[in-house]
């Protein structure tokens, strides 16, 4: 089986042109460079592939694997999105959309990112690893929502203080015209204003203690996000680019390939 195998491999190669050929080489060498992490090294051989033979999906969800690595986010995404809108073949259009959303949701971009996952999971319902990673970018979104929300609470509050300190010296321009017209003061303003401070007082007191607590929550969500992006996306985009690396039609998903 092996044999045949081989010889088919051989034939395939030999009916490519020339300059086919030459881009084979490229997609090879990137291959070996990429297995070996030296993904500056396989951006390379993958832009110079991608520039001899001009929008092949293939060819653009390799380079975009190999910037995906380096951390290049922008340019990844780009490569991802141009592979997704020229692919003609199922399974490679929901990987690149897929990859998408990963790019997008390390740039935060969460609302992008649960976009282009629900577009993979369109051509590919039943994908476990991108409901996962839907979900996340979901998680995400809700979560940045809440911390603005606390964050223009939190802008509007020197103003409610403003009003609070114009109301007390409002009262206490009243009391004074009160005593200068021989009038004994109301008690009820100055409690209440007592009550005011004791309460300002008492917040200044909280507020070094909710900032702490704040500070350790928002490092363990950015240690939790790190640690499931590190083993819920990485491995994923590794596998994928194996998958694509080179110019042959794509197996059948059996969907017995995942990683993890």
């Amino acid at each position: 089986m092996s044999k045949i195998i081989c010889c088919l491999f051989a034939a395939l190669v030999f009916a490519i042109p020339i300059s086919g050929q030459s881009q084979h080489k490229l997609l090879r060498k990137g291959d070996r460079q990429f297995d070996l992490e030296h993904y500056q090294e396989s951006e390379k051989y993958y832009r110079d592939a991608a520039d001899r033979r001009f929008g092949d999906p293939r060819t653009l969800y390799n380079l975009g694997s190999s910037l995906y690595q380096q951390g290049k986010w922008e340019e990844a995404a780009t490569r991802f999105e141009q592979s997704s809108r020229l692919a003609t073949d199922k399974g490679l259009k929901a990987d690149a959309f897929h990859n998408l959303g990963n790019t997008q949701l390390k740039q935060q971009k969460y609302k992008d990112a649960i976009a282009a996952y629900e577009s993979s999971l369109r051509l590919r319902p039943g994908d476990a690893d991108t409901k996962q990673n839907l979900q996340m970018a979901k998680k995400k979104l809700k979560e940045e929502e809440q911390r603005q929300k606390k964050q223009q609470q939190k802008q509007d509050q020197p103003d409610q203080n403003q009003d609070q300190q114009k109301d007390q010296q409002q009262n206490q321009d009243q009391q004074d015209q009160n005593r200068q017209n021989g009038q004994q003061p109301q008690q009820q303003p100055d409690q209440q204003q007592n009550q005011q401070q004791q309460q300002q007082n008492q917040g200044q007191s909280q507020e070094p203690q909710n900032q702490n607590q704040q500070q350790n929550a928002d490092k363990i969500k950015k240690e939790e996000a790190q640690r499931l992006l590190k083993t819920a996306i990485e491995p994923e985009d590794r596998k994928n680019a194996r998958k694509y690396r080179e110019q042959q039609p794509l197996p059948k998903s059996t969907g017995k390939e995942k990683d993890w």
